[in-house]
């Protein structure tokens, strides 16, 4: 019975969501701001992390917002809303790096003060070494790992096949593997020893 539930209220929420969606093409600003809502903490923790800075992430989640906005009769599939907002605040981002001429972001986390998600498995060094990833590594491995995005969702948002998105993660995952047992967090069992990631 508790499985019937919950597919129910699953169900539930999806046609809340494209009501808000069809509500918000139709031009109701109310229901656009609540959409957005729904969305507006995973999208400001996403440019958190990706951008390392709260100011430009808080700037990132406006033009977001407002682009969104202007653009919602575009969205064809209103249950894909996250995924295609989320491909907007990505765009947004890359756009704030290129201004800064800068891909890879040093800044001292201690500066951020953000909670990123409670009980965040993602520790001060694990934070640090994400970014030390470049880019395309790093927007893959918060999207999958932050935000629990499928690598067919990420391939989505980032506009790339899901095979692009796997060799991105395989290789992500390896290069902060080596950052982590460079600083001392990551303890190899002698199985992994015995066999490469």
């Amino acid at each position: 019975m508790k499985k019937n539930n919950l597919f129910i209220k699953g169900e539930k929420q999806s046609e809340d969501l494209s009501q808000l969606v069809l509500a918000a093409q139709a031009g109701s600003k109310e229901a656009f701001v609540r959409l957005f809502e729904k969305v507006k903490d995973s999208l400001y923790r996403t440019a958190c992390v990706i951008l390392e800075n709260e100011s430009d992430a808080y700037d990132a989640l406006q033009d977001v917002a407002l682009k969104a906005y202007k653009n919602i009769k575009q969205l064809r599939e209103p249950l894909f809303f996250k995924t295609w907002v989320t491909r907007i605040l990505i765009n947004k981002c890359c756009a704030i790096l290129k201004e800064r001429k800068k891909v890879s972001l040093l800044a001292d986390m201690s500066v951020l003060q953000v909670n990123l998600r409670e009980n965040s498995p993602f520790s001060v060094g694990v934070m640090e070494a994400v970014n030390r990833l470049s880019f395309p590594y790093r927007a893959v491995i918060v999207l999958r790992y932050l935000e629990g995005y499928s690598q067919k969702e990420i391939a989505r948002i980032l506009k790339c096949p899901v095979g692009t998105v796997k060799s991105r993660l395989n290789a992500a995952l390896k290069k902060l593997k080596a950052d982590l047992e460079v600083q001392g967090l990551w303890h190899p069992s002698k199985e992994e020893e015995a066999y490469e990631l």
